[in-house]
């Protein structure tokens, strides 16, 4: 009987990736940020700790991915039709998700020391802008069928309801459920709706 032949190097590369970022993730849920060390991510994925290493370089390099990841699959970007809809969908879906172990750490890991290596830091701030370019459909949407004005500044609207979430979870402590999500998202699109029109376009100086 002929031995199966081994997978092409670049098939098993593909597995090692899926199964560090999967161990990541796991254990971010588990053990929280502190508790997510290259030494463990290596021992559960079945790797050596400097392959690891090699491919990502630090820690924080490893778990922004990791979290890149994890946060594409948890967070769809909705199309129902309506602007409103689908930023309240949205972001009820990401406030749940931040209360949840691994987006803790998600947030953690996003106000962690600025004395973080320069490498990190800029991969940490790349994070963020692919996660607000990602989500910046949502709003070009609501340009395209007029709910907002056409020089409205997506990134800007975002953040607007990006903010105050965080900062109602992460420092407060207190719920975002749909009903909340929906207000704000209520505040934020009256607020594009009946700015000046120049302020559209300074609201990103």
């Amino acid at each position: 009987m002929t031995p199966p032949r081994p997978a092409p190097a670049h098939r098993r590369g593909a597995a090692v990736h899926r199964a560090v970022l999967k161990a990541t993730t796991e254990l971010l849920a588990t053990e929280g940020l502190a508790g997510t060390r290259i030494a463990e991510i290596a021992a559960r994925a079945g790797v050596h700790e400097t392959s690891v290493y090699r491919r990502w370089g630090t820690r924080t390099n490893l778990i922004l991915e990791a979290l890149s990841d994890r946060l594409d699959t948890e967070l769809p970007l909705p199309d129902t039709g309506s602007t409103h809809e689908d930023l309240t969908t949205f972001f009820t879906a990401l406030a749940g998700f931040l209360t949840t172990p691994t987006g803790q750490s998600l947030a953690r890991l996003a106000l962690a020391a600025a004395d973080d290596e320069p490498q990190s830091v800029q991969l940490r701030n790349q994070f963020w802008t692919a996660r607000l370019d990602r989500a910046r459909i949502l709003v070009q949407r609501g340009i395209d069928r007029g709910d907002l004005p056409p020089d409205s500044n997506p990134e800007f609207l975002l953040e607007a309801l990006t903010g105050p979430l965080h900062l109602r979870i992460m420092q407060r402590d207190q719920p975002a459920g749909h009903a909340y999500v929906s207000r704000l998202v209520d505040l934020v699109l009256a607020g594009a709706r009946s700015a000046p029109p120049d302020s559209h376009t300074r609201s990103n100086r």
